[in-house]
């Protein structure tokens, strides 16, 4: 069964860390998927599945700030897209 809450925490720290990173475009894709969530979770698990593998994915996204990776957030966001993803496959 899906934890919609644990998945909704999931995604809100996912689009803080794109906003850091000033992926804004990402980050309002995924607080549109959060806020379908509860409402039509079946189609929205799908949605965000498919934002994952391939060129230009999600998972293909670096964090900078002033030219430099963050590395402390880019490790964090690796984790949180494996969980996300993880949970989403799984349903």
């Amino acid at each position: 069964m899906i934890n919609t809450a644990e998945l909704t925490a999931i995604m809100l720290r996912i689009s803080e860390l794109l906003r850091l990173g000033d992926r804004l475009d990402w980050a309002a894709l995924l607080d549109e998927y959060r806020a379908e969530l509860p409402h039509n979770t079946t189609d929205t698990l799908s949605k965000i599945s498919l934002l994952f593998g391939g060129m230009g994915s999600i998972n293909d996204i670096v964090l900078y700030n002033n030219g430099q990776p963050m590395i402390k957030e880019n490790n964090e966001l690796d984790q949180l897209l494996s969980k996300l993803h993880d949970r989403c496959r799984n349903h």
